[in-house]
């Protein structure tokens, strides 16, 4: 990350990898705007939500390291997988988190698998002023919705082989377009199984660039103005 100059958001899932993070911030990057890190709960482990006490207090003490909330969010699919992880404690997770959100005017960034809709129902609830509807994976009509409320969607290096990607991309409004690896995962097809790591970005920006029909300067410079406009 240093030597290519790549800032780079650390994103956790659950109390003891937003304790990973922070320690990852403050041992290597504590002086440095190229590690940035968000903490939050997975609606994945909400039925562990004896958590909150302890993430909040985690959230409190570490407040000046901390540059967003997430991942958070809702998705059925956990609920079916686990009878403890149920939507009803998923969404008392996910609105502990939109609270602090709102208390410490953080950005989020949202995990909405098959639940774009709730998550549209509750977002406005709260006072959010940025969120990103990460790795979008929606339909069109609730894309335009996301947009007309000024909420980012990102796209990740799945957009190289995937023909539903290209259309939500061209379809977004451009200045609130995020670009994400979402690593470290694999990849398959032109990728190989490739493990992903921060570089990878580069190589998402100049497809999308080639889609958008833009040059990959120009297109590098809206996303890096979003990207500020999102951290703020």
């Amino acid at each position: 990350m240093r030597q290519a100059n790549v800032q780079s958001i650390c994103v956790s899932e659950d109390f003891n990898s937003s304790v990973e993070a922070l320690s990852l911030k403050e041992k290597f990057f504590k002086d440095s705007n190229l590690l940035k890190v968000f903490v939050g709960i997975h609606p994945q482990f909400a039925a562990v939500s004896a958590n909150l006490r302890l993430f909040e207090g985690l959230f409190q003490s570490k407040l000046d390291f901390i540059a967003g909330i997430g991942e958070i969010g809702l998705d059925p699919t956990y609920a079916n997988l686990d009878p403890d992880t149920t939507l009803g404690i998923q969404k008392i997770v996910f609105e502990k988190m939109l609270h602090l959100a709102e208390m410490y005017d953080k950005p989020v960034s949202l995990h909405s698998r098959r639940s774009v809709n709730d998550i549209l129902e509750i977002l406005p609830s709260y006072k959010i002023r940025n969120a990103v509807f990460h790795w979008y994976d929606g339909n069109k009509s609730n894309l335009k919705r996301i947009n007309d409320k000024g909420y980012f969607v990102s796209f990740g290096p799945y957009l190289l082989y995937s023909n539903d990607k290209h259309t939500l991309l061209k379809e977004s409004d451009i200045n609130l377009i995020l670009i994400e690896t979402d690593g470290p995962v694999k990849y398959k097809n032109c990728f190989d199984g490739a493990l992903t790591s921060p570089s990878l970005v580069v190589t998402v920006v100049y497809f999308a660039s080639v889609l958008l029909k833009k040059s990959f300067d120009e297109l590098s410079e809206i996303l890096y103005d979003n990207s500020t406009r999102f951290l703020r």
